[in-house]
């Protein structure tokens, strides 16, 4: 894969916490996997805020039911990486 060399500005404060989270060679590759990873998400952003248009926010009993179901899903991946 071909790499592009590109210039970020940091306020200091995240620069800060970058440095002490990451070691000094793996800042691009930590860098490039968040752009990832928020690329990944914006077309999910975009249908949420998509559907809240159609059909309007979630009622806070329908955010406890997801809140719940996520739970349950998250238990049972859980238990099946523990095997």
């Amino acid at each position: 894969m071909t790499a592009t060399r590109i210039t970020i500005t940091l306020d200091e404060d995240t620069a800060r916490e970058l440095k002490h989270h990451v070691a000094a060679g793996e800042v691009s590759a930590f860098v490039v996997e968040a752009i990832r990873q928020r690329l990944r998400a914006e077309p999910v952003r975009a249908l949420l805020h998509d559907l809240d248009d159609l059909h309007g926010p979630l009622s806070d009993a329908e955010r406890r039911e997801g809140d719940e179901w996520l739970d349950q899903l998250m238990q049972r991946l859980s238990s099946t990486r523990e095997r």
